[in-house]
């Protein structure tokens, strides 16, 4: 199941960035969002959408899910060994 790809959430920066050779801290505030939206198609089937991205996840036949996409922490792993 598939559905239509549209513009999504922004990455947005607020404020200046920090120089890393900066000797002082910058004198506004400074904040990195990065924004997704999402929602449930099919039973655990759900798809988060970030810029131009669609993310899959569902959950194995013991969790109610039909094992088609990876289970959501399976993404939380491959993004901390990357």
């Amino acid at each position: 199941m598939s559905i239509q790809s549209e513009p999504g959430p922004e990455v947005r920066v607020i404020g200046e960035r920090p120089s890393i050779d900066a000797p002082e801290l910058p004198s506004r505030p400074y904040g990195f969002v990065m924004e997704t939206a999402g929602g449930s198609l099919d039973k655990m089937h759900k798809v988060a959408r970030h810029r131009k991205f669609e993310i899959h996840v569902d959950e194995p036949a013991h969790l109610k899910g039909d094992d088609n996409y990876p289970q959501p922490l399976i993404y939380v792993a491959a993004g901390l060994g990357s």
